[in-house]
């Protein structure tokens, strides 16, 4: 799959005919994977993705996090398992946000497009003036219908709700893959040495949505080997208490050093909240019986 880098005052005309799905994918849910997979299975045209490099929200307030599920790269590499053809990233400014929804269809002329596969909620252009219905006057568009889950539409924003809340294993269902975060590993406090539990902590890549308080079972990938995981999520209530909260991983068994090292973290189930212990004692205590779910 071929990225290709979108701006306002730059859009590369393509020489042939494209298929193009359209919307933001923050998570690559079961429902953009449905979506993906009609579009290959329909097109006999050049298939490409449009996303964004950030969310909306960071622009304007339409009540929509600014958090997301998925870094760009997160993102590209879901989808290329797929052989979608071209990954298309436009950059948002104010002047794309101001497009107009007919000034939006221009744009995509400009891209080529002859195709269009959207779920059946997509709104486009200044304050979603644009809708399908206006799409198809200009394009031969293919609807395909949202996805639910045990009854329930599936959508981004709750997934992100439901990770908030520590619902990890369900929100995984609703992606489709587990909840992952990736970073570099940075110095901290030394707490986890002076314990007697080594922690590596997380200088996040991206404004990723940041789990309910509290530890979780996971999978750490570094250096290309994977471990399976305890993660604290939090500010550290027993000991030195932070400000703002941390992500950082204690991998079993293993005392290497891994600073300055891509990491990337995969949550699979909550064990338990954040708490604060009366002594630093009754901390290990706990964290030695939170290791013994690992397995489990």
């Amino acid at each position: 799959m071929k990225k290709v880098e979108l701006y306002s005052n730059n859009i590369n005309i393509n020489e042939k005919d494209i298929a193009i799905i359209l919307g933001y994918f923050d998570g690559v849910h079961l429902g953009h994977k449905e979506i993906i997979q009609k579009a290959i299975n329909k097109t006999d045209l050049p298939l490409a993705i449009l996303t964004f490099d950030k969310p909306v929200s960071t622009f304007i307030n339409n009540g929509k996090s600014k958090e997301v599920l998925t870094s760009l790269d997160d993102k590209f590499s879901i989808i290329d398992r797929y052989g979608v053809d071209y990954f298309y990233v436009q950059h948002i400014d104010e002047d794309f946000l101001s497009m107009s929804a007919i000034e939006f269809i221009d744009y995509l002329k400009k891209l080529n497009v002859k195709e269009i596969y959207v779920g059946e909620d997509y709104k486009f252009g200044k304050n979603a003036s644009g809708d399908i219905k206006l799409l198809k006057k200009y394009f031969d568009v293919f609807v395909i219908n949202c996805v639910t889950f045990k009854g329930k539409k599936i959508s981004t924003q709750t997934i992100l709700n439901e990770i908030k809340n520590g619902h990890m294993a369900y929100s995984n269902s609703l992606m489709g893959q587990n909840y992952k975060v990736s970073g570099i590993v940075v110095e901290g406090h030394q707490n986890g040495s002076r314990i007697g539990i080594k922690t590596a902590n997380i200088k996040l890549n991206d404004d990723y949505i940041i789990p309910r308080y509290g530890v979780y079972k996971v999978i750490t990938h570094i250096e290309g080997s994977s471990y399976r995981s305890l993660a604290n999520v939090g500010v550290h209530p027993t000991i030195d208490e932070e400000n703002s909260p941390l992500i950082e991983v204690h991998i079993p068994n293993i005392d290497i050093d891994f600073y300055g090292k891509n990491i990337q973290v995969e949550f699979l189930d909550f064990i338990r909240p954040e708490m604060r212990f009366k002594s630093v004692q009754e901390l290990v205590s706990q964290i030695k019986k939170d290791l013994t779910l690992l397995d489990k």
